[in-house]
C-alpha cells in the first residue's frame, strides 16, 4: 500500500522561502517529486503536514489559497496513477508536466480553464468542465498527454469506451461537446492548431424519453396526504412551486431573495443565463411562500445558512428532494421518475397543450437562444405571461 504526502524543506538561506514536494512511499520504497510552490517556514504546519492559510485580508491570502489547490489537484492525479497499480517510478515519470511545445499538459490546461471559469463566477459551467474533465481523465487511466497527441483516433476510442462504461449517448455527447470546448480555448490560446478530432463523435442531443406528466397525474400529487411524512411533503411544495412559477428551476428557486418580491410580482435573474424574468405570485405561489419562513434573505426553505456554503446547500438539498419526489411518483404510480426537472417540462407540455404560442413558452421559461422559439416576437410583455400561466393553473 502506497502512502502519498505533502512536505516541506525549508531554504538554507534565512528569510527566504522553501519548497514544497510530495512524498511518496511504497514497500520502503521513498520516491520524492518536487513542486515549484514555495513558501515560507512560517506558512507550514509540520504537525499536519500542510500549509496554513492567513486570514482573507492577509497579503499572502491569494497566493497560500492557490498553491494549496494546485496542490489539491496534485495528489488527486498521484493517487489515481499509483490505484492504476503501476510502480513508483513510473509513477513519478508519468505525473511530470507533459511538454506541448508550449509547456502544458491537456490535464493542466484543462484544470486551468476550471478554474478559470470559477473565479470568473461561471460556477456551473466550470463544474460541467470538471466533470468533462474528470471522465477522461478516468478513460486514460489518469495518465496525461500533450495536445499533439490529441487527434480522431484518441477521441474515437474514447467515445467508444464510454459506451462500453454503459454511458448514454446523450450523456456521452454532453461530456465531448465540454471536452471539445476545453480544446477550442487551446487553439485560441495558440497552444495547438486544430486537428479537428471530433469530427467523427457525436456531438448532438437526442430526443430523450417523455419527462413531463398529465395534468391528472399532477393534480393527483397535488392532493396526496402527506402530513406524515413532511420531507416528502416539503419535496412536493418546492415541485408545485416550481410549475406554479412557470417552471422555475432549481437554483433559481434557491436563490430567490425576500427582496425580489416587488408588489404582486418576483423579479429575478436566471443564474443560467443572466436574463430578466418577472413573474406574477398567483395564490397558489403565496401559498407556499407563507407555509414557510426562512431566517435568511431567501424566500424558499432551500439556503438556510448564510456561511459561504449556499451552493453546498442547494446541491445537497436537490439530491434530497430528487430523492423525495422519486418516493412521491411511486406512490402517486407515476410512469417516469419524478424530479424537479418535471415541474418545468410539465408546465411547457400543457402550455403547448393550450395553444400557447412557442414564442410565449420560450419567454416563460427564461430562454434566451432557443431560435426555433424566437420568431414570432422578440419580446413578451408580462402581463401575457402571467395570463399564460393562470391558464395553466385555473385547471389545477
Amino acid at each position: 500500500m502506497a502512502s502519498v504526502k505533502l512536505k516541506f524543506r525549508a531554504s538554507q538561506k534565512e528569510g527566504k522561502e522553501g519548497v514544497l514536494y510530495y512524498q511518496l512511499i511504497q514497500d520502503r520504497n521513498v520516491k520524492r517529486i518536487t513542486t515549484t510552490y514555495h513558501i515560507y517556514p512560517k506558512e507550514w504546519d509540520s504537525k499536519h503536514d500542510s500549509i496554513i492559510i492567513p486570514e482573507h485580508t492577509h497579503t499572502r491570502y491569494p497566493r497560500l489559497t492557490a498553491i494549496q489547490m494546485e496542490v489539491k489537484w496534485d495528489l488527486y492525479r498521484i493517487r489515481n496513477l499509483i490505484d492504476t497499480g503501476i510502480p513508483l517510478d513510473n509513477v513519478c515519470e508519468s505525473f511530470d508536466r507533459v511538454d506541448t511545445g508550449k509547456g502544458i499538459s491537456v490535464f493542466d490546461y484543462a484544470h486551468q480553464q476550471v478554474e478559470r471559469l470559477r473565479e470568473l463566477g461561471r460556477i456551473r459551467c466550470s463544474e460541467t468542465r470538471e466533470s468533462a474533465l474528470r471522465c477522461f481523465m478516468k478513460f486514460r487511466g489518469f495518465l496525461d498527454l500533450g495536445f499533439d497527441h490529441f487527434n480522431k483516433d484518441l477521441i474515437e476510442r474514447y467515445e467508444a469506451w464510454m459506451k462500453e462504461q454503459g454511458v448514454s449517448r446523450n450523456t456521452s455527447s454532453f461530456y465531448l461537446r465540454n471536452l471539445r470546448s476545453i480544446y477550442s480555448a487551446a487553439i485560441e490560446d495558440d497552444i495547438i492548431q486544430d486537428l479537428h478530432p471530433f469530427i467523427k463523435v457525436y456531438t448532438g442531443v437526442d430526443k430523450t424519453v417523455k419527462r413531463a406528466i398529465s395534468l391528472d397525474e399532477l393534480r393527483h400529487i397535488k392532493n396526496l396526504n402527506l402530513e406524515k411524512r413532511p420531507a416528502l411533503a416539503v419535496a412536493r411544495d418546492i415541485m408545485m412551486f416550481s410549475f406554479y412559477a412557470r417552471g422555475m428551476s432549481f437554483v433559481d428557486m434557491a436563490y430567490l431573495r425576500k427582496k425580489d418580491i416587488t408588489g404582486s410580482h418576483i423579479v429575478y435573474r436566471r443564474k443560467k443565463t443572466g436574463q430578466l424574468l418577472e413573474i406574477e405570485i398567483v395564490p397558489q405561489m403565496q401559498e407556499i411562500l407563507s407555509k414557510y419562513r426562512n431566517e435568511t434573505q431567501y424566500l424558499l426553505p432551500i439556503i438556510l445558512r448564510e456561511d459561504g456554503t449556499e451552493r453546498k446547500q442547494y446541491r445537497n438539498l436537490l439530491v434530497r428532494i430528487n430523492r423525495n419526489l422519486k418516493k412521491i411518483g411511486n406512490i402517486a404510480g407515476l410512469p417516469i421518475p419524478l424530479s424537479t426537472y418535471v415541474a418545468r417540462h410539465t408546465w411547457a407540455t400543457l402550455a403547448r397543450d393550450k395553444n400557447i404560442p412557442l414564442s410565449i413558452i420560450s419567454e416563460g421559461l427564461g430562454h434566451d437562444n432557443e431560435k426555433t422559439t424566437r420568431i414570432y416576437l422578440d419580446s413578451i410583455h408580462t402581463s401575457r405571461l402571467d395570463e399564460a400561466n393562470r391558464l395553466i393553473l385555473d385547471d389545477l
